[in-house]
Parts: C-alpha cells; sequence; structure tokens
C-alpha cells in the first residue's frame, strides 16, 4: 500500500513539473511578445512619419509641377529674348528642384517599404508566439482537468474504502 502511494506521489510530482514547465514556457512567450511588441510599436511610428513625410514632398512636387505648368505657358507667351531666357532659367530650377525632390522621395519610400515589410514579418512571428501561447494555454487546462478526474477517483476509492 505504501508502495503504490509512493508511485501516486512519485506521479503527482511528475505532473507538477510538467505543469511547471509549462508556465515557464508561457511565461517565456509573454517575455517575447511583449518585446515584439514594443519593437512593433517603435516601428509603426516610424513608419507614421515617414508617411507623413512622403506626403508632404508629394505635395510639393505637385505644386512644383503647376509651377512648371505656368512657367510653359508663360514661355509660349513669351515675347523678348529676356522673358525667354527668365522663363527658361526658372523651368530649369524648378525641374532641377522636382528631380531632387523625387530622389528624396524615392530614398524614404524605399526605407519606408523595408520597415513595412519588417513590421510584417514581426506580425506574423507575433502570430505564431500567440497560437503557440494558446496552445500551451489549453494543454495546461486538459492537463488540470485530468489531474481533478485523477484526484476525484482517488478520492472516491479512499472514501470507499473507508466506509467499507
Amino acid at each position: 500500500m505504501t508502495e503504490q502511494l509512493q508511485q501516486t506521489e512519485t506521479a503527482v510530482q511528475g505532473f507538477i513539473k510538467a505543469l511547471e514547465k509549462t508556465e515557464k514556457k508561457i511565461e517565456r512567450y509573454e517575455a517575447q511578445l511583449k518585446d515584439l511588441r514594443k519593437e512593433l510599436e517603435s516601428m509603426e511610428s516610424k513608419v507614421l512619419e515617414l508617411s507623413s513625410k512622403m506626403r508632404k514632398i508629394e505635395r510639393k512636387i505637385h505644386e512644383k509641377l503647376g509651377k512648371i505648368k505656368r512657367t510653359n505657358k508663360l514661355l509660349l507667351k513669351a515675347k523678348t529674348e529676356r522673358q525667354i531666357e527668365t522663363y527658361d532659367r526658372d523651368l530649369r530650377r524648378l525641374n532641377k528642384e522636382v528631380d531632387k525632390l523625387d530622389k528624396e522621395y524615392a530614398q524614404i519610400k524605399e526605407e519606408y517599404e523595408k520597415i513595412v515589410r519588417k513590421e510584417e514579418k514581426l506580425l506574423e512571428k507575433e502570430m505564431r508566439l500567440e497560437e503557440e501561447k494558446a496552445r500551451l494555454y489549453h494543454e495546461r487546462e486538459l492537463l488540470m482537468k485530468h489531474a481533478q478526474q485523477i484526484m476525484k477517483r482517488l478520492e472516491n476509492k479512499i472514501n470507499r474504502i473507508r466506509t467499507a
């Protein structure tokens, strides 16, 4: 009888170790998720910042293109050589500014897309961690239910032995 009690105690200790191991895994996943969410938050603010810069540059480019269009119309209506030179010089300057803004826009857009791709990968990793954490919680619940059933059966057996 004592031997069976010792076996039962050993089995219970094994069960407790399995639960503790599951809890440690859950805590590890929680820590990873916390770090991941912190990184995602900083990336999100960077994405918003870059998006804002891109919109500003787009607006500037649009303004410059509007000026180019107006200057071209003025150039066509120019009557003197002096006016033609002035409008031509203005067009070259505006085109240089547009080219500079285009390059800046392309650079920011590349950085933006790079961060968005990294953010997507981190979101996928977050989903995997959440799924694994949910699986561990489910596993823990199953272990707890199984332990409760076993404890109930043992309690019933002990009660039957006492009353016999």
